[in-house]
């Protein structure tokens, strides 16, 4: 299963970091074709569940038996490992970059820049990962005879065998297992592999807006079956549980479709917010996160004494350089260097990818070497909001931002210390005193 980090409804929210959200609590396990692999604290709860199992459930139990437990668990999610890496570089082949691949009790999650909204490549991306767990099952099956004869492999006494604690039973149940991963991610239901298969072979005849529609209401059928079968005729609450997995996941996506058709041929200069405060990189934290008390603003772009842009301090990073050094630490040392470069002509839907993929609340936006503004997710979602209520008549009635070159030389409204404010490129924006 992988995600796009893009938006999702109408409110944008920020892509899981190191500084916040779901990458805060996983940890680093490897790194494989320049994409981490890195394993949720949650994780240890299937660790100990199979421990438990094998070592208290299962006869012989005991302390062998939790180890044995464990080993299962490190083998089921090696094969998660690849069938992950395999969406991930297909994704890399189609120059989509990959952020990271998180395992989590309940499988895998590859975080990609982006999905391709060409049927063609989301189809490939999406049908390798359960390609690649049904070729190795393939394989593991040609060579079963090596491992168990096929007369012993009775109904019950593949089930006794699969259960018991040896090397035929970890092959047995690695292989029953992996061919289940296949084929549950074929399912055409989202946000399974199969639901995005599923988009995109109806995307190539009917277009994406209604391809989605369909997989979705399927996926959500399929969701509903599911449950009355956990509930009424012995499915057991787990299959509950996938039900409303699927459901939820089903509903996320159907969500992101329109937010995709209302973004589509938005240009930055449209959205972008000017007059923005700005941090001078001689400053120190204490400086500017007194601003906060006083500002909605969350995110600051740094100039240096030329004016020129060198960084952005954001909120989160902003909190943990004061949690850490205090007050005193200088904004030089606490800023981001790695933003990505943003203009006036780019595409909104562009450059909201680029921020979830560097996990960017806001970026600043640069034309012809000056600052003149800055672009955030609340921005972005309040345009959603308004042209999703309002029509993109709206539009027609917002001026947009020019490069400097095509400014008037003086902007009513805008303070000493704005990127807007022709002084701001002199040293005089950001200073926490007007210059005098």
């Amino acid at each position: 299963m992988f995600v796009g980090l893009k938006p999702g409804g109408s409110q944008l929210a920020t892509a899981p970091s190191q500084e916040s959200g779901g990458m805060r609590f996983s940890y680093r396990v490897f790194r494989a074709f320049g994409i981490d692999v890195r394993v949720h604290v949650t994780f240890v709860f299937i660790v100990a569940y199979f421990a438990v199992v094998w070592g208290a459930l299962r006869q012989p139990g005991g302390g062998w038996g939790a180890l044995y437990g464990v080993l299962l668990v490190v083998l089921l999610f090696a094969l998660v490992v690849i069938h992950e890496l395999t969406h991930s570089r297909m994704a890399q082949h189609y120059g989509i970059k990959v952020k990271s691949i998180i395992l989590l009790p309940i499988g895998g999650l590859s975080s990609m820049e982006a999905i391709p909204e060409e049927p063609r490549k989301e189809f490939v991306i999406s049908i390798v990962g359960p390609l690649s767990n049904l070729v190795l099952g393939g394989i593991m099956v040609a060579i079963l005879p090596a491992v168990v004869s096929w007369s012993s492999l009775s109904a019950g006494h593949l089930s006794d065998l699969l259960f018991s604690r040896s090397f035929t039973g970890a092959y047995l149940y690695v292989l029953v297992s992996n061919l289940f991963l296949g084929a549950f991610n074929l399912l055409p239901a989202f946000p399974m592999d199969g639901g995005r298969v599923f988009r995109a072979a109806l995307a190539w005849r009917l277009g994406r807006p209604l391809a989605t529609r369909i997989a979705v209401f399927v996926g959500q059928a399929l969701a509903v079956a599911m449950a009355i079968a956990g509930l009424f005729f012995g499915g057991g609450i787990l299959l509950v549980l996938v039900a409303i997995f699927i459901f939820i996941g089903a509903q996320a996506e159907g969500s992101q479709d329109p937010v995709q058709r209302v973004l589509a041929g938005l240009q930055v200069k449209q959205v972008v917010r000017p007059g923005v405060h700005v941090a001078r990189r001689g400053q120190n934290l204490g400086e500017i996160a007194a601003r906060l008390f006083h500002s909605y603003q969350e995110d600051f772009p740094v100039v240096g004494g030329r004016g020129d842009l060198e960084g952005i301090l954001t909120r989160d990073r902003l909190i943990a350089m004061l949690g850490q050094h205090g007050p005193d630490y200088p904004v030089a040392d606490a800023m981001r260097t790695d933003f990505p470069a943003v203009g006036l002509d780019d595409r909104v839907a562009y450059v909201l990818e680029k921020m979830k993929a560097g996990s960017f609340k806001a970026v600043p936006v640069v034309e012809e070497g000056r600052l003149v503004g800055m672009l955030s997710l609340e921005d972005i979602s309040e345009v959603v909001s308004l042209l999703s209520a309002g029509g993109e008549d709206i539009l027609r009635r917002v001026p947009s931002v020019e490069p400097p070159s095509r400014r008037p030389s003086t902007h009513a409204g805008y303070g000493s210390d704005q990127a807007s404010e022709p002084g701001a490129e002199t040293g005089s924006a950001g200073d926490t005193e007007p210059p005098g």
